[in-house]
């Protein structure tokens, strides 16, 4: 029995330990005062009923000392006034056609921005983000940097800007999200960006190629590697954030639900091998951290597990977002509540069901 015990806390530690591996590396963008010539630029934002984002994001580029040629709204047929605040703020709106049988609205925006725009380089945003100070160039900086070493298309997380209690509820589908993009080579697209040059991105027919995809950035990238084109992922910590799902719980889970399910079969087997580990570390360290209060197993090992565990996951927050320190304490609530969103998420996957999300049913 003690064998088995003592065998347990190392297969445990083996597998909490995997998550530093998971979420080593984040690079984050950067100026390059040795450039000086830049393409044309274009900033494409699909944006569907957003009257409370789209106007904080079209404030942070008007902000930027380093201007785009281009700022296009494409207006997905907005029922509030995001097309009143994009043209007051100076953008270029597009009223978006009806969408076709057999595309996605965010992917029919999209392309429609692209098919508008004159620029070389298109940066696709959505409107739930800001760009910090600095943050548009340092963008484009570290994209020309990278693309003089090889044919690349470039993406960037969002900093995670937390604001009410209910967001801290995306701790770990964040940490998830960044690590399965950074954790062995890039092998995915975060969604709310996508910094490519006008060729690549008509070299795989763009948005139209994964036109009735929830989780276009997946697949994109998919197409993208296909035609020999290399991912670049990135940070956004200094040069762009973002507050997700700030109209409610509500909005959180069927934001997470709609994208999780579809994801993961879209994650390489050795990252999602690592996520199923680690994930599985938290919740036998959590068990036996409980049983050990009762004296029913070591009273120091568990407890000290999950000392570990909690500084682990604040390491791993600090680096995505603005997460309370609170959070990692209770990282068991946040386990389990990752894993019933991602089982509903599942369910409704399997049986078919749709997910309301901005006024419109889409599948998991």
């Amino acid at each position: 029995m003690e064998i088995l015990s003592y065998s347990l806390i190392i297969i445990t530690c083996l597998f909490y330990l995997s998550g530093y591996y998971f979420l080593f590396r984040i690079p984050v963008c950067k100026l390059n005062p040795e450039i000086v010539e830049y393409p044309k630029i274009a900033i494409i934002i699909p944006a569907r009923n957003e009257e409370t984002n789209i106007g904080k994001l079209l404030d942070s580029i008007n902000r930027q000392e380093f201007h785009p040629a281009e700022i296009i709204v494409v207006n997905d047929f907005s029922k509030d006034k995001t097309k009143d605040i994009s043209i007051e703020k100076g953008a270029k709106v597009i009223d978006s056609q009806q969408l076709p049988d057999g595309w996605l609205g965010k992917p029919w925006a999209c392309w429609q921005g692209a098919n508008a725009s004159t620029s070389d380089l298109l940066i696709f945003l959505d409107s739930d983000t800001e760009v910090e100070k600095d943050g548009l160039k340092m963008i484009v900086d570290t994209y020309l940097e990278s693309s003089q070493e090889m044919n690349i298309v470039m993406s960037v997380a969002p900093y995670h800007k937390i604001v009410k209690l209910y967001e801290e509820l995306s701790a770990i589908f964040n940490i998830i999200m960044n690590g399965s993009m950074n954790a062995f080579t890039p092998s995915g697209l975060f969604g709310q960006s996508l910094i490519v040059n006008r060729e690549n991105y008509y070299r795989i027919n763009g948005h139209e190629s994964v036109r009735n995809r929830i989780l276009e950035n997946m697949f994109m990238a998919e197409k993208f590697l296909d035609a020999d084109i290399c991912l670049k992922c990135f940070g956004g910590f200094g040069s762009l954030s973002f507050r997700m799902y700030p109209d409610g719980l509500i909005n959180l889970i069927n934001g997470w639900s709609k994208a999780f399910a579809s994801g993961a079969g879209q994650i390489p087997i050795l990252t999602l091998l690592n996520i199923i580990i680690w994930i599985s570390s938290g919740f036998i360290i959590t068990i036996f951290f409980v049983l050990s209060l009762f004296g029913n197993s070591p009273s120091y090992v568990w407890p000290a597990l999950y000392g570990q565990f909690t500084v682990q996951i604040f390491w791993m927050q600090s680096r995505i977002g603005s997460f309370r320190r609170l959070t990692s304490f209770l990282f068991p609530v946040h386990l389990f509540f990752f894993s019933v969103v991602f089982t509903r998420s599942l369910i409704f996957k399997l049986l078919n069901k749709k997910i309301e999300w901005k006024s419109r049913e889409v599948s998991s």
